[in-house]
């Protein structure tokens, strides 16, 4: 029996293995960007594979927890997974860019004026973050709501963004998802 159990468990543990190989850009494949960018592993800021997330031990509005988990779980109105359903590009469509339209990029890179607003909202998540662009500002102390194509965030840096254990941050990604179900 513990014979069986171990492989059934090495079994398991295959999909997480071949996802740690995996560029969730490159392989468009929901296991691969909840690993890397939304999911938990045994390294990093994260906890197991196997750890209950914390955010849904908070007792949060219902709404605010549908569409952290539908963002986490790619099931939301993103083109990276609309256009699998609808057909058509995953390029962003609202902001010239040309880059595709992702977690990652909704997060940091999108143009949008509704998400550049959000995020001023919200700059406290992003200060750290996006430090390194106020060399590019005006003013120092003048906050650019974006990072530029030619700025790169790896997708340890995404994890640890969404890992971090606040209210705030539930709220930017659940209001984040609402701006995209609108279209």
């Amino acid at each position: 029996m513990q014979k069986l159990i171990c492989d059934l468990r090495f079994r398991h543990l295959k999909v997480w293995r071949e996802a740690d190989f995996s560029c969730p850009r490159a392989v468009n494949k929901k296991a691969v960007t909840n690993h890397k960018w939304c999911g938990s592993s045994e390294s990093g800021p994260r906890d197991s594979p196997f750890s209950i997330p914390s955010y849904l031990y908070k007792d949060l509005d219902k709404h605010v927890l549908r569409n952290f988990s539908r963002f986490r779980l790619r099931a939301h109105h993103l083109r990276v997974e609309s256009c699998k359903w609808h057909g058509g590009s995953s390029i962003c469509d609202k902001c010239e860019c040309g880059e595709v339209q992702d977690e990652k990029h909704v997060l940091f890179f999108c143009k949008r004026a509704g998400v550049c607003e959000l995020r001023m909202r919200y700059r406290d998540l992003f200060e750290g973050i996006f430090k390194t662009m106020r060399v590019f500002a005006p003013s120092s102390s003048e906050f650019i709501p974006f990072l530029t194509c030619h700025h790169s965030i790896t997708d340890f840096e995404v994890n640890a963004f969404l890992y971090q254990d606040s209210y705030r941050l539930l709220k930017f990604v659940s209001d984040l998802v609402s701006i995209f179900d609108t279209g």
